[in-house]
C-alpha cells in the first residue's frame, strides 16, 4: 500500500514541477555557452572533439541545463547537429563529419534550450576550416598567401611547460601546469598538430568573456522551458482525418524508445492543445523512438483516438554571419597527402576508435514481479496461448470478439481484486492494441516481463506493465496501426575517451600498427592536483610536424585560464 502510494505522491510533485516549468523559465538564470574544438581545421570525414562550459551572462557557473545544442553550419543548411549531455555546466562529445562535406569555412553555433529564450545574438559561434580531400572541386581558388606566424606563447593564471621543445616519434611527453588557482572550475587541454590553413573569425575564451557583458539584457520569453532533467521531446498533435493541428483537451500521448527495458514516458499536452512534451531523461545514442496516443478507457481496445504525435526538431538552426570563401595553397599538398592517408588510417583500427565513458543508467528501475525466458518454457502458437498456459497474474479476456489483456495488482490490502488492463510494450513500443499482442509469434520472443504495481509515467497512470522483449529488439512482424509511429531519433551524445595509444617498452614502439594521430591529446577536463603541479602525460605519433598545445579552462569566479606552447615532432 506505501508503495504504490509513494508512487502517485511522486507523480503528483512532478506534475506540479511541470505546471510551474513556465514560472521557471521565467525566473531562470541566463545561460551562455563557449565550445572548444581539439583544432581549427579538419579534414571532411574526421573527428571533432568539442567541449561544452556552460556559464551565467556574467561568465559564473551555471547547471541548470542537462542538454546543449552543436550545429555547424553553412548559410544555407545544417551539416552536423547533436544533442550533448551537461554534467554540472560541462559537456564533452565527438562529432563526425561527413565525409561529403565541401571544402570551406563553417560556423559551429551552440546553444542551450534556455537560451532560446532570447535572441540567437547569445548564442556562441566560432569558424571551422574544412577541407575534403576526397573529390577535387573546381570551383575553389587557389591562392599563394601563406599562413601567419604562430600566436606567442602564453599562461594566463598558471605557469605551462613541457619537458622538451622537440621530439621523436612515438615518445612520451609531459606537460606540466603548476600555480593553478585553487578555485579552478574547468579545464581542458588539446595537442595538435598546427594547421597551415587559416582560419578567420575564431573565438578563444578571453574574447568570448570579453563580449558577455553585451548580451547581458536581452529581451526574453517564456516559450522554451529549460531541460534541468534532460531532453525534452517536442511535437504536434495532428488529427489523423483532417491533417490539422488537434483541437481537443484531454488527448494522452506516450513515447517508447525502441529496445530492451522499459524506457517510456507521458507527453504533455499544452495550452494550445497542439502541442505535446516529453520530458526525457538518461537517453543517450541513435536510437528509434514510438508515438501513439490512446483512451484510458479504452486501453487495449486497439486505437481510440484520431490524434497521431508529429515530433518537431528540436534545433535552432538560427541564420549564420556570412562565411568567407577558402582558397586553397599549393604549399599545403603534402600535409593534405599526409593528413588523408592519416585519415583513412586511424578509422581503419580499433584503436583510432572512440569509446563511451561509463554505461548510461536506465530510466526505469523497479524490478518485475516475474520474467518468463520463452526458451525454458514450451513453445505455444500464439501468445494467447502462452500466457493461458504459464505466465502468473496475467490473462486476456475477450470483449465483442476482440481479446484485452489485464493484469492482477498485487496491492489487494482492500479486499479488492483488482484485474486491469496494464501498459503493453513489446521491444519498446507500447501497444495499445492488445489483440496485436493475443496474436503475435511466441517464436519471436525472447523473454516475458510481468509487473503488478501501479507507474506513473509523466502524470498517466497505468495499472502494471506487461513487457515483451524480442530476441533482436526490432519489433519484428508487429503490425503497427495508427495513430502509433516510429521516428529515427539521436539522443544525447555520451561522454566518450579519447584513443591514445601508449608506447612504454620496445614492444609497442616497434608496433607495425600505424599511428597516424594529428590530434595527440584530447583532455576536455583535467583532474587538478589538490597540491604541487598537475602534470599530464601524452605521447607522439607517426605524423611529424609542428604541434600547439592549448590549455584552457575557467575559474569559479569566471576568470580564464590559457596557455599555449609550441613543439615540434621529427
Amino acid at each position: 500500500m506505501r508503495n504504490w502510494k509513494n508512487r502517485i505522491l511522486r507523480g503528483i510533485f512532478a506534475a506540479l514541477l511541470l505546471a510551474l516549468a513556465p514560472t521557471l523559465s521565467a525566473i531562470g538564470p541566463r545561460e551562455r555557452v563557449y565550445a572548444r574544438t581539439d583544432k581549427e581545421v579538419y579534414l571532411a570525414g574526421e573527428l571533432v572533439w568539442i567541449k561544452l562550459i556552460v556559464t551565467d551572462s556574467l561568465g559564473g557557473p551555471s547547471a541548470l541545463s542537462q542538454i546543449g545544442y552543436v550545429e555547424i553550419q553553412d548559410p544555407a543548411t545544417a551539416h552536423v547537429q547533436a544533442k550533448i549531455e551537461l554534467r554540472e555546466g560541462i559537456g564533452q562529445a565527438c562529432l563526425e563529419l561527413p565525409a561529403t562535406l565541401p571544402t570551406g569555412y563553417y560556423c559551429l553555433t551552440a546553444y542551450t534550450r534556455q537560451m532560446r529564450n532570447e535572441s540567437d545574438s547569445a548564442f556562441f559561434r566560432t569558424t571551422l576550416g574544412v577541407v575534403n580531400t576526397f573529390r577535387a572541386d573546381p570551383s575553389i581558388p587557389t591562392d599563394t598567401t601563406l599562413f601567419a606566424s604562430p600566436e606567442p606563447e602564453t599562461a594566463e593564471g598558471f605557469q605551462l611547460s613541457l619537458n622538451k621543445t622537440q621530439f621523436e616519434r612515438r615518445e612520451n611527453g609531459e606537460l606540466t601546469l603548476d600555480g593553478l588557482p585553487a578555485n579552478t572550475r574547468t579545464l581542458s587541454v588539446a595537442i595538435a598538430e598546427r594547421a597551415p590553413v587559416p582560419v578567420p573569425g575564431r573565438r578563444d575564451l578571453s574574447g568570448w568573456l570579453g563580449e558577455l557583458p553585451k548580451w547581458a539584457d536581452l529581451p526574453r520569453s517564456e516559450r522554451f522551458l529549460p531541460e534541468y532533467e534532460g531532453h525534452i521531446l517536442e511535437g504536434r498533435l495532428i488529427d489523423t482525418q483532417t491533417g490539422e493541428a488537434a483541437d481537443a483537451e484531454g488527448i494522452q500521448a506516450l513515447l517508447g524508445f525502441v529496445g530492451e527495458g522499459v524506457n517510456l514516458f507521458g507527453g504533455q499536452q499544452q495550452a494550445d492543445r497542439a502541442t505535446v512534451r516529453f520530458f526525457t531523461k538518461r537517453v543517450t545514442g541513435f536510437r528509434e523512438v514510438a508515438t501513439t496516443t490512446y483512451d484510458p478507457a479504452g486501453l487495449g481496445n486497439g486505437p481510440a483516438t484520431p490524434y497521431r504525435v508529429d515530433l518537431s526538431s528540436p534545433y535552432a538552426t538560427a541564420p549564420v554571419p556570412p562565411l568567407p570563401a577558402m582558397a586553397l595553397n599549393t604549399a599545403w599538398t603534402s600535409w593534405l597527402e599526409r593528413r588523408h592517408l592519416g585519415l583513412q588510417v586511424q578509422r581503419s583500427f580499433e584503436n583510432g576508435r572512440p569509446r563511451e565513458a561509463e554505461a548510461a543508467l536506465p530510466h526505469f528501475q523497479w524490478r518485475p514481479f516475474k520474467s518468463y525466458p520463452l526458451n525454458d518454457y514450451r513453445r505455444f502458437p500464439t501468445m494467447g496461448e502462452t500466457v493461458f498456459e504459464f505466465v502468473e497474474s496475467v490473462s486476456f479476456k475477450e470483449e465483442n470478439g476482440r481479446h484485452r489483456l489485464h493484469v492482477l495488482l498485487s496491492d489487494l490490502s482492500n479486499g479488492v481484486v483488482q484485474l486491469a488492463p496494464p501498459l503493453v510494450l513489446l521491444d519498446g513500443i507500447p501497444v495499445t492494441d492488445h489483440e496485436l499482442i493475443y496474436q503475435y509469434d511466441p517464436a519471436l520472443v525472447e523473454r516475458l516481463d510481468v509487473y503488478r504495481e501501479r507507474y506513473n509515467f509523466g502524470g498517466q497512470l497505468f495499472e502494471g506493465i506487461f513487457a515483451i522483449t524480442t530476441f533482436e529488439h526490432d519489433y519484428r512482424q508487429l503490425s503497427l496501426t495508427p495513430p502509433a509511429q516510429i521516428f529515427d531519433y539521436e539522443g544525447a551524445r555520451p561522454w566518450v575517451h579519447f584513443p591514445a595509444p601508449t608506447y612504454d617498452n620496445d614492444s609497442t614502439r616497434l608496433s607495425r600498427q600505424p599511428d597516424y594521430r594529428q590530434t595527440l591529446l584530447w583532455q576536455p577536463e583535467v583532474e587538478v592536483a589538490p597540491s604541487g603541479p598537475t602534470r599530464i602525460p601524452f605521447t607522439t605519433s607517426d605524423a611529424p610536424g609542428d604541434y600547439e598545445v592549448l590549455v584552457e579552462g575557467l575559474t569559479k569566479d569566471g576568470r580564464p585560464l590559457i596557455g599555449r606552447l609550441y613543439f615540434r615532432v621529427e
